[in-house]
């Protein structure tokens, strides 16, 4: 008994010396571990502003990682490139007590390009820590020392790193002891408590004890909702190069006179053969067409960082010659060819990405990760060309680069423009479909669906799987019917009216169910907008639909021969703030199908959390109406 009293004593000593190890995870508060895959201890990012040639930053970041997802959030690394310098590199590993377990010198971290094999030239590199954990969990204790010359991207604050990551502690300091002008903007502050102890030309910004929460459906993006801080020298370089950025138009110029002018000579030998190419076009519409798919055909995409920080284009004389270029390489192409002819557009900076982002409309800086090109036309009616794509038909952008605001670059300075957007009305799927049953519920079925917006660009590049990879598509998109067999498969693509047309003829098993004498027939056949699945969410966010949306079904079910219809389910419609949805049952004037007509309708919009009951009471309506079923019974005479 003494013996036991003794070790368990040992063992309360031990665990009491192990808990004040400075980074023992006995020292995390437990509520940051609820949903927390890591807990970010400690993130201080310090910059000093020593000249408009040279910021240093100093990082000190320690991350508790939990399990495999938590290493996301360890961060161990750092950027740079040609003029830069990594002063110092660090990283401690220490176990879940807090005892260090191995360290990591500057040279021992892994040096690599910072793009992958699709790029053919860039001079950016990342120095990163490369740790394989043996086990769970650990602390990485990393600290850096950071030397930067291009005084035109400074560090941004975003203490809210993500989802199933708690913060102890994250703190922004900046330090401009000569009083360079700087512009910054504070956004969302109100969100959580942000101690802001800043005073004259030093900045200095705290946040503590944030819990980690899980991702909530549809909840707009965290950049949206969440704190974040951005800085701004006004005046700045980027490889050498001196600029200011006071606002857009003057920032817009510094980018055409220093990245853009004098990048758009071409061979004569080209202008005369887009001349030829032109000559019998009636319209400057007809003749950009004309041009871009020459682009289209003569040119492919590939990856070029290197040029004033990754940011010049490479001249449309090279891109000719070569044939390859990248985004902001055969954008600067696109556009010299299209001036050749006549035809002014505009090289424009843009965030994209299927969620939408805008280039920040009221705060200049450096921002943009791609490179499209506008055409700008009175009505209004911008074209809009993605010259990095050798499939997207001319003037569609889809959601990678709709409905944002963008930099349009002109002689005279940058534009705040917003892109195309696609109305409800404009992102249609609609499905026409014949269903011959036979009396023991199999079916064959001819199918023909049409998209166009948005669902365009989600189908159009099923033209190039091959047949393999389309059963498999679409086996699993129609999971729910049972054996499928496809007898035809093909598509229609009308790349001047933007319309993508799916023909398929297929048969599959039990689509109808027996009883007894009867089949029920379920007249969903097939789902679109399948938006949800009734969920019991406690949610804390609002909502959004960055993307209305329509779908249209007729489904014809021929029922079989000596089969009649004996019941079918009423016709019906819903209408709400977030949609609508109608259903129209009937039979043929010969009773010999079931005629189906089915229109769902999601709206753009946002709303806030209050609000997703009733969200889902209309969806869980929908789902009610979508599994409605139909009999059809044995004919007495027959």
């Amino acid at each position: 008994m003494r013996k036991r009293i003794i070790t368990f004593l040992l063992l309360v000593c031990m665990s009491f010396m192990y808990s004040q190890q400075e980074y023992s995870i006995l020292k995390i508060s437990p509520e940051l571990l609820e949903n927390a895959d890591a807990v970010v201890r400690k993130m201080h990012t310090k910059l000093v502003v020593e000249d408009i040639d040279k910021v240093v930053v100093y990082t000190t970041r320690i991350v508790t990682v939990f399990n495999e997802n938590g290493e996301y959030f360890i961060d161990a690394y750092q950027h740079y490139d040609e003029g830069d310098g990594i002063e110092k590199q660090q990283a401690i590993i220490v176990d879940a007590m807090g005892n260090e377990v191995e360290k990591f010198r500057k040279k021992d971290f892994s040096d690599v390009s910072a793009f992958g094999s699709g790029t053919l030239f860039a001079d950016n590199r990342v120095s990163y820590l490369d740790y394989n954990a043996r086990n769970y969990p650990y602390t990485v204790i990393y600290t850096s020392e950071f030397e930067n010359e291009d005084t035109v991207f400074l560090d941004q604050w975003f203490p809210l790193e993500g989802y199933n990551v708690s913060i102890e502690e994250s703190i922004f300091e900046l330090e401009n002891p000569d009083a360079h002008a700087l512009r910054f903007q504070e956004n969302n502050f109100d969100k959580v408590a942000i101690e802001n102890h800043s005073v004259e030309n030093h900045f200095l910004y705290k946040l503590r004890n944030v819990k980690a929460r899980k991702h909530e459906d549809f909840e707009p993006s965290l950049r949206r909702t969440t704190p974040n801080l951005l800085f701004s020298l006004e005046k700045f370089e980027l490889k050498g190069v001196a600029g200011e950025t006071r606002n857009w138009k003057h920032f817009g110029k510094w980018m055409y006179d220093n990245l853009v002018a004098e990048h758009d000579h071409l061979p004569q030998s080209t202008i005369t053969k887009i001349e030829d190419l032109t000559s019998s076009a009636s319209s400057d519409e007809e003749k950009a067409r004309l041009i871009y798919q020459y682009v289209q055909e003569n040119t492919r995409y590939i990856s070029v960082q290197y040029g004033i920080g990754g940011w010049e284009p490479e001249t449309a004389m090279n891109v000719d010659r070569l044939g390859y270029g990248d985004c902001k390489g055969l954008t600067n192409y696109t556009k010299a060819l299209l001036k050749s002819q006549g035809i002014e557009s505009y090289y424009t900076v843009i965030h994209a990405g299927d969620s939408k982002r805008d280039i920040e409309p009221d705060f200049t800086i450096m921002q943009g990760n791609h490179v499209i090109l506008n055409i700008p036309a009175e009505d209004g009616t911008d074209l809009w060309l993605e010259c990095t794509s050798q499939t997207t038909p001319f003037n569609y952008m889809g959601d990678f680069t709709d409905d944002r605001y963008a930099l349009r670059v002109t002689e005279e300075g940058g534009e705040i423009i917003r892109t195309r957007k696609y109305e409800v009305s404009d992102n249609v799927q609609a499905i026409e479909c014949d269903i011959q049953l036979d009396e023991n519920g199999n079916f064959d079925a001819e199918f023909i669906r049409i998209s166009e917006g948005i669902p365009y660009g989600d189908r159009y590049g099923l033209k190039r799987e091959t047949e393999d990879d389309l059963k498999k598509y679409y086996r699993n998109e129609w999971g729910r019917l049972q054996n499928l067999h496809f007898e035809n498969i093909a598509f229609e693509d009308d790349r001047v009216a933007i319309q993508f047309e799916e023909k398929l003829k297929f048969r599959g098993s039990r689509l109808a169910s027996p009883a007894g004498e009867r089949l029920l027939v379920p007249l969903n056949f097939i789902q679109q907008g399948n938006i949800m699945k009734k969920t019991s969410q406690e949610r804390t966010m609002p909502f959004v639909f960055e993307r209305g949306k329509t779908y249209k079904d007729h489904f014809s079910f021929k029922i079989p021969l000596g089969y009649e219809i004996e019941a079918l389910p009423g016709s019906d419609e819903i209408a709400s703030e977030f949609g609508e949805f109608s259903i129209n049952i009937s039979a043929s004037e010969e009773n010999k199908s079931i005629e189906v007509e089915r229109v769902l309708i999601i709206h753009e919009g946002e709303w806030p959390s209050e609000q997703f009951q009733n969200f889902t009471q209309f969806i869980d309506k929908v789902n009610t109406l979508n599994n409605l079923k139909a009999v059809i019974a044995k004919s007495e005479k027959s």
